[in-house]
């Protein structure tokens, strides 16, 4: 006779691709006659931006550009200048695994670089870029958490875990124009461009999430002026978005990134014909998980007490997943500064961060490294540029087991400027921590009882248990009813804490 199950449905997130790809981006630039002959190339900055990243069938597509601008000296060595230029790229990733609903987080970086100039008009560059892909869906699973048969004893294990709720990408556009304060000079190019997003708020309601933050751009610009120094402004754009998610509510839990997104900075005339003005285009793209934490019971054993029972099992896993409170780091180190020949700094930034996040006896580390960029002026009023690699390793307790990932942000960059002509610099990081549990599940999927077979358990016996033994063993090594054990031998546990007869009674 097959037994009815009684089944729950859980679902919860997969990793369908968890990789590195690499894509070559090769080009060349020839100045345009309005640019200055190059003498020196100080640094060439690439920023990555992922356009649309698609899951289609069993492929991931992903297209983007490649930002670059090269910071450079004229002929005379004397002054700062710059170009920036484009290149696109695209590529498709093979998929393994169910893809239906499947979302994917691309999170582009700089792999390798090199920029050559050829000559005083021409510059090339060999760019590697590198992605952090991760797919993800939803799967769903069914779990046995009772059998229908008041003949058959169960066995099930409680896991505390987390049910994906949704996963959803959600662009938006941020416009606005900037008027320059505080009599800075007109722009002529823009030099350097940086952009971070600061969640400050994920407020939860019925079906939607309400996401507060801000646009941080940072901005070095080159005047018109051939003698002056380049000029140095930061500026905040505040958002509210809501992203809507069917099944969210209060009790679940938000999970925001913002992997990529576009970016264009132009100057723009005021109204006496001035370049006073910049308009700042931002399309970034946002990921948002939500998951809520659940029980879930699931049929681990069973047994007839009278009948051979024939049960067939399957394998499956749960994972809980937590999101601990962000870690604010500070990193500091000096930079020294060639045969001390420092005069000012004109700009300092931090580039190329890259964490990872693990676990060491009983404490959760996270590993880095960036690097830190200065654009400064040397005593004999001559511009140069220097990049000082840093690494650090921060250590707190440790949260439990489970997988830990860790992603984050360099929030601020301070220095002051020593007597013997070094940088004191200070960088402080944001960083969020997740651990996610998997835990591997053997569940019963059916369950066939024959009553026709003859059961030989005797009906009583005295049964000379072991410290440690489970109440459940020695129930399905005689065919006997849990609770009735528990009650002929006062007993309240699942598991015996000392050795003692035990009195079997299976009527």
């Amino acid at each position: 006779m097959r037994l009815t199950t009684g089944n729950q449905l859980y679902e919860g997130f997969e990793q369908i691709m968890e990789s590195t790809h690499e894509c070559p981006v090769d080009t060349e630039y020839s100045l345009p006659d309005y640019c200055a002959d190059i003498q020196k190339i100080l640094k060439c900055i690439v920023t990555p931006e992922v356009v649309s990243a698609a899951v289609i069938g069993d492929s991931l597509s992903v297209d983007g550009a490649a930002d670059i601008r090269v910071l450079y000296l004229d002929a005379k060595g004397e002054c700062v200048r710059g170009f920036d230029t484009k290149k696109e790229f695209s590529f498709n990733v093979r998929l393994n695994g169910s893809t239906e609903g499947a979302t994917a987080v691309v999170r582009p970086f700089v792999q390798h670089m090199t920029c050559r100039a050829m000559n005083a008009r021409r510059v090339d560059m060999h760019i590697t870029l590198g992605f952090n892909i991760s797919v993800t869906a939803v799967r769903r699973t069914e779990l046995a958490e009772r059998i229908e048969s008041d003949l058959v004893e169960t066995r099930c294990d409680t896991y505390a875990a987390s049910r994906a709720v949704g996963c959803c990408m959600h662009t938006f556009i941020l416009e606005e124009n900037i008027e320059l304060q505080n009599g800075k000079p007109p722009i002529e190019t823009v030099l350097r461009r940086g952009v971070r997003y600061q969640i400050d708020s994920v407020q939860l309601s019925d079906g939607a999430a309400t996401i507060t933050g801000r646009a941080c751009v940072e901005i070095l610009y080159r005047t018109f002026s051939d003698t002056a120094l380049p000029e140095r402004m930061a500026c905040e754009l505040p958002f509210t978005q809501t992203v809507e998610c069917a099944g969210v509510d209060e009790t679940c839990t938000a999970s925001v990134c913002c992997p990529s997104g576009e970016c264009t900075i132009q100057p723009r005339e005021d109204s006496v014909g001035e370049y006073m003005i910049l308009n700042l285009y931002l399309k970034p793209t946002f990921c948002v998980k939500f998951t809520k934490p659940c029980t879930v019971c699931a049929v681990s054993d069973a047994f007839s007490i009278r009948g051979a029972l024939e049960a067939k099992y399957k394998n499956a896993s749960l994972e809980r997943c937590e999101q601990l409170p962000a870690r604010q780091i500070k990193v500091s180190d000096t930079i020294r500064i060639p045969d001390g020949d420092l005069e000012r700094v004109v700009d300092l930034w931090c580039d190329g961060l890259s964490l990872s996040a693990f676990t060491e006896k009983e404490s959760a580390a996270v590993r880095g490294k960036f690097s830190v960029c200065v654009l400064y002026q040397t005593k004999e009023k001559r511009m140069a540029f220097l990049e000082r690699m840093l690494d650090f390793t921060d250590s707190r307790e440790s949260p439990g087991d489970g997988r830990l990932s860790a992603s984050g942000e360099i929030t601020a960059v301070r220095f002051t400027i020593t007597d013997a002509g070094a940088l004191e610099c200070t960088a402080e990081l944001s960083v969020a921590e997740q651990v996610r549990c998997v835990y591997p599940v053997r569940a019963v999927e059916s369950a066939e009882l024959d009553e026709t077979a003859v059961c030989d358990a005797c009906c009583a016996a005295v049964y000379y248990a072991a410290c440690g033994e489970r109440i459940w063993d020695i129930a399905k090594r005689y065919k006997a009813r849990v609770s009735a054990i528990q009650a002929h031998n006062n007993c309240t546990g699942d598991t015996l804490t000392e050795d003692r007869p035990m009195i079997i009674c299976r009527k």
